[in-house]
């Protein structure tokens, strides 16, 4: 697959699986003016991305690190629009001034429908092995500051996965992944 993306050899060996760490039950911090009501009106539960979120150690990435694993949750940092190489031009056209980047990891683990979910408003491009994929799902509520947009994807084991965020209006937006079970809201475990 052509990439332009950043190889950062100790970043990617540093990565654990998202699998390997156990679905969280501990209380969320609310935000100021974050109402539960608003992160309760997901089509799924989003509470593990709204822990995850709210972790004072958040693996923070810059935009085009390719990790060796996929990683439950980063902060990714990413540039102004404008200076950004797109493996694929967005769905969905970014303004000028907003903000874009993109983090890539070697595949999953095993074939299923996956969730990338992100903090802020963006648009969520996932391709795997060079080719654009269709969400199977996504919901949005604009009421919850942790989480803002969630969408599905169906992924094979060991081909690449790149995902583009576009259109942030800030410049570091937290992005999270995690597998489901198809047809279902429930997560997996490892």
């Amino acid at each position: 697959m052509r990439s332009t993306l950043a190889t950062p050899m100790a970043l990617g060996l540093a990565v654990s699986l998202a699998f390997a760490f156990p679905t969280t039950s501990r209380a969320i911090e609310q935000t100021p003016g974050e109402t539960d009501a608003g992160c309760n009106s997901f089509a799924w539960t989003v509470e593990n991305e709204r822990a995850w979120f709210a972790e004072k150690d958040l693996r923070r990435v810059a935009s085009g690190v390719r990790l060796s694993r996929i990683d439950r949750a980063v902060a990714l940092e990413l540039v102004p629009t404008r200076s950004v190489e797109f493996f694929l031009r967005p769905k969905k056209t970014p303004p000028p001034d907003s903000f874009s980047g993109q983090v890539a990891f070697f595949g999953v683990p095993r074939p299923g429908l996956y969730q990338v979910s992100i903090s802020g408003d963006a648009s969520i491009d996932v391709f795997e092995n060079g080719t654009r994929l269709a969400a199977v799902a996504e919901t949005e509520a604009r009421d919850c500051r942790s989480v803002r947009r969630s969408e599905r994807f169906t992924l094979a084991p060991g081909d690449l996965v790149l995902v583009q965020i576009s259109g942030a209006l800030e410049p570091s937006i937290k992005v999270a992944f995690e597998e489901v079970a198809e047809g279902t809201g429930a997560r997996l475990k490892s």
